[in-house]
């Protein structure tokens, strides 16, 4: 009897196990450790998608800079300053007296379409350079680029554009007062027509060193300036939509 219950006192008991007490997840494998960590997360592959969208915009933007860069150094390699066009056309220099007196009259001639006084022009009129040319001068060439315009103060120009077939046809004639060149002046791009002088003109010329320094010392006349080329362009513009249409 004795015997008996030494040996139920020895067995060691069977301890039972519920679903509470294992463990809350089964140890994986190695294998599978592995490859779970070289899988991408959700997240990742969405910062992975988004830099690769990122990349593509930096990239299209990089392309659309560069061949603006490349327009832009191609369009300085074709540029003719006024240094260079003053020297092919023979002009004679005129003293800023003579200019000023030039130019105060070409342009009072204009009345009220004239938003310049006298005094206007005498403070500005400094930052302009005058000129004598010739007669059948080319001034500016159809699709050269430019830096300068021009106001014409005496003589005669002529507008010329080139056909399908290379021939230079005349599109109207300038009057005293009128400006020639000003898209050239604000974009540095191609000019629209050729402008011959049909007789000896006098010119008073504004380079864009020229504007930027009456911007920097004379900014209410600058502004004024640019307001007037603004509506001078908006009138040709519709002049020629008009003989489009």
């Amino acid at each position: 009897m004795w015997l008996v219950q030494k040996m139920h006192a020895t067995k060691p008991k069977c301890q039972r196990t519920s679903q509470f007490d294992q463990p809350s997840h089964k140890e994986l494998p190695v294998w599978w450790k592995r490859k779970k960590d070289l899988l991408p997360k959700s997240t990742d592959r969405g910062n992975q998608s988004q830099h690769v969208k990122q990349s593509g915009e930096d990239a299209e933007e990089l392309l659309f800079l560069q061949s603006m860069m490349h327009s832009r150094m191609h369009a300085q390699d074709l540029m003719v300053p006024w240094t260079i066009r003053s020297n092919e056309l023979g002009a004679r220099p005129l003293s800023l007296d003579r200019g000023l007196v030039l130019f105060q009259a070409a342009w009072s001639s204009q009345g009220a379409l004239q938003p310049f006084s006298r005094g206007d022009i005498l403070a500005m009129g400094p930052f302009f350079e005058y000129v004598l040319v010739g007669a059948d001068r080319e001034v500016v060439h159809q699709n050269e680029y430019g830096d300068f315009m021009l106001v014409q103060l005496t003589g005669v120009i002529a507008v010329e554009r080139a056909n399908a077939a290379g021939a230079p046809v005349r599109m109207a004639q300038t009057h005293i007062g009128d400006v020639i060149g000003e898209m050239s002046l604000m974009d540095q791009g191609e000019r629209f027509s050729t402008c011959v002088t049909l007789t000896p003109c006098d010119l008073a010329v504004l380079t864009y060193d020229g504007l930027e320094q009456l911007m920097r010392h004379q900014p209410h006349l600058a502004a004024r300036m640019l307001l007037v080329l603004a509506r001078k362009l908006s009138v040709r513009l519709r002049s020629i939509s008009a003989k489009m249409h």
